[in-house]
């Protein structure tokens, strides 16, 4: 009886580390994860074309954040597509103040977890001679240099993660 106590006891203790190590093993999938996608949208920002040839309109993704009502940069979700891994697209927020995109880090077929983060994207003009950046246009006859901030936030918002990228615009 004690050995069977004892044995029970010790598969107790084994099968509590064993899910610890799976929860830490998990939460790192989503960390890889969250990183792959706001990497994805920097690179997007980095290599994609900012100026419309057709109508000379700046895209959506390039477009500077700003909170008309006070002025303040405003993270945004606009501009930005995604395809989730079990094939359906990233979608819009209906906040109108804080129009986040909803990405899949987890499907359903994850063990029947699904995990969703929020990314938001910061765009904003930057000073040529300080580097620093500002919501006041730069616009010049060379071009001139645009600033995003790319934000996601998961598992309820403890964890986020920031990707910064600065790009020429001709």
């Amino acid at each position: 009886m004690i050995s069977t106590l004892l044995l029970t006891m010790i598969g107790i203790a084994l099968l509590s580390v064993l899910i610890g190590a799976y929860q830490v093993s998990a939460k790192a999938r989503y960390r890889d994860r969250a990183r792959f996608v706001i990497k994805s949208f920097a690179d997007q920002f980095l290599t994609q074309e900012a100026i419309d040839p057709a109508s000379g309109n700046v895209f959506p993704l390039f477009t500077i954040t700003v909170n008309t009502s006070t002025g303040a940069a405003m993270p945004k979700g606009t501009g930005m597509v995604w395809t989730n891994s079990d094939g359906s697209q990233g979608t819009m927020s209906t906040d109108s103040q804080n129009a986040f995109f909803y990405v899949l880090l987890a499907d359903a077929t994850n063990n029947g977890l699904s995990v969703t983060a929020t990314v938001t994207r910061q765009v904003s003009y930057v000073y040529a001679s300080s580097g620093s950046s500002t919501l006041v246009s730069q616009n010049a006859t060379p071009g001139y240099m645009l600033e995003g901030d790319f934000t996601i936030s998961y598992l309820n918002t403890t964890q986020t993660q920031t990707v910064t990228a600065i790009r020429a615009v001709p």
